[in-house]
């Protein structure tokens, strides 16, 4: 049976949001599912109803006249390109699945690979931002994508356009850029952003839960930060007024329970009064450089790990193959670009001086640890 076919058609009932249609699928695992339980098991799922599952159940009477739209929406997309990819589908972002409202349809168009979206950081910001702003955005766009984590914004003009233009350009990155419309991903806004909207096409990824075709609404871009948000492990803030738009995406990730970065600037700059705000009341870390960023995010990064540090080039490279202990120590380093001492280790590994200290010379023979003086050890570069 067509999967996408029954969760959009779950998507045309009245009364169905996203937050409902979830915990539908959450209980029933398909749209299918939904339509094959009956009115009392729909009925006993969080905030729907009796009332709400007979409307399901008998709304599946018209099912057939559904075919017209959707067959009319999969041609579209078959010819410009697009995926539709359904909340049930196993590439549909985790990160983002894991939120409280995920979008139920993703349309995507570009260069979409389900691993590239895993390792993301967001970055977002004022529309007018200083020629200190326009830098941050660049220069921590361009050191994330160096160190292999997609950079994620909004296609805005502004911070959002530096950062995206940032990765395009940077011959040493190993992700992506991604852009999350508040309008189908077939309609170029803002209208300026045509070049780079083409090059995102050949190079980088348009995602949005907005279907084919639709308008830029306003109402529509504040909703889209929690996607921004929601596929990153953080977001950076890069400039905003206390009542910018991204301060919104900025909450939406803390209530994801996301980290939240914030580049501070001038107290005397309109721009900087809610990035400042944001390190004030402690609901974002204060950031100067990557590594600060990678502090916090480097034990969620999945198939990589931080092994060098040189100023602001980061290299990411993949696990070693690892033994019980040896990958209990290794990952005593993997919040830190610092040496460790052996009592550190020792501490964060659960094992005692010796063991520790045999381990780490197993991990020295295989070229992954070096020792230096003082009995402190760091992961070879």
């Amino acid at each position: 049976m067509n999967e996408l076919k029954h969760l959009l058609f779950l998507t045309k009932i009245d009364g169905l949001g996203s937050v409902r249609i979830k915990r539908l699928i959450d209980r029933f695992k398909t749209a299918l599912g939904v339509f094959d339980a009956s009115a009392k098991e729909i009925s006993e799922v969080e905030n729907i109803g009796e009332k709400t599952a007979k409307l399901i159940l008998n709304s599946f009477d018209s099912y057939s006249e559904f075919d017209p739209y959707y067959n009319q929406l999969v041609e579209k997309a078959e010819k410009q390109n697009i995926t539709i990819l359904p909340l049930t589908d196993e590439n549909y972002p985790d990160l983002l699945k894991k939120i409280y409202d995920p979008p139920v349809i993703l349309y995507l168009r570009g260069n979409f690979d389900p691993s590239s979206l895993v390792n993301s950081v967001g970055i977002v910001g004022t529309r007018k931002p200083s020629d200190y702003g326009k830098k941050m955005a660049e220069r921590f766009a361009e050191d994330l994508s160096s160190a292999g984590i997609s950079v994620i914004s909004g296609f805005a003009r502004g911070v959002d356009t530096y950062a995206h233009k940032a990765v395009l350009k940077n011959k040493n990155s190993t992700a992506i850029t991604a852009a999350v419309f508040g309008c189908g991903v077939d309609v170029i806004y803002p209208p300026e952003n045509k070049a780079l909207y083409e090059e995102m096409l050949e190079k980088g990824l348009l995602i949005s839960e907005y279907e084919i075709s639709a308008f830029p609404d306003a109402a529509n871009f504040p909703k889209r930060n929690r996607i921004i948000s929601g596929i990153s492990l953080g977001t950076i803030v890069i400039e905003s007024d206390i009542d910018g738009g991204a301060l919104i995406t900025a909450r939406t990730a803390l209530d994801q329970s996301r980290e939240v970065f914030a580049v501070p600037g001038y107290i005397t700059s309109k721009v900087s009064h809610g990035t400042n705000a944001l390190i004030k009341n402690g609901q974002a870390k204060l950031i100067e450089n990557l590594d600060d960023v990678l502090f916090e995010i480097s034990n969620k990064l999945t198939g990589l790990k931080l092994s060098s540090v040189n100023g602001n080039s980061v290299t990411i490279q993949p696990e070693p193959e690892l033994n019980g202990n040896e990958k209990l120590i290794y990952d005593a380093f993997l919040m830190t670009i610092e040496p460790i001492h052996i009592d550190m280790i020792s501490e964060k590994s659960g094992l005692n001086i010796s063991d520790s200290l045999v381990t780490l010379l197993n991990l020295e023979f295989k070229g992954i640890v070096e020792q230096l003086p003082g009995k402190r050890f760091k992961i070879r570069n």
